[in-house]
């Protein structure tokens, strides 16, 4: 299913309006080949205000069509691929990777507590910063 026909159906079973602004967003989050950031989606759509791109993200959110990531200094990046997966982030480009969910391991809290979701999150340095620094 094309990526306008998803976010359509899911509009319209909420009783929620298809708009430019919405499938433009969602176009772009889901073409885009790495992880997002607001201000990405803005450098590439500047027609579009900050309140409609960060509405928009909220919304597709909601609808799990996007993930929400947060990074080492706070700024939230969002994920087209809702598989199960965690992430690796460089603390020196601050660059994100997929790691798939096979490296995971079984989450377990203590006595009594019940995980609903476990992120994985792991910080180092990528291969690029590694040979270039």
């Amino acid at each position: 299913m094309q990526p306008d026909q998803v976010l359509s159906e899911a509009l319209r079973a909420r009783g929620q309006r298809v708009t430019l602004p919405r499938l433009m967003v969602h176009r772009f989050v889901a073409s885009a080949p790495q992880h997002v950031t607001a201000d990405d989606i803005h450098r590439e759509l500047p027609t579009l205000s900050f309140g409609t791109i960060y509405s928009t993200l909220e919304l597709l959110e909601d609808l799990h069509l996007v993930r929400r990531v947060s990074t080492m200094d706070g700024v939230a990046v969002y994920d087209s691929r809702m598989d199960a997966h965690d992430h690796a982030v460089c603390r020196v480009c601050g660059r994100m990777f997929d790691i798939p969910s096979s490296m995971r391991r079984p989450a377990r809290g203590p006595d009594g507590f019940e995980v609903e979701e476990a992120v994985m999150q792991l910080i180092g340095v990528c291969a690029d910063c590694r040979r270039s620094g």
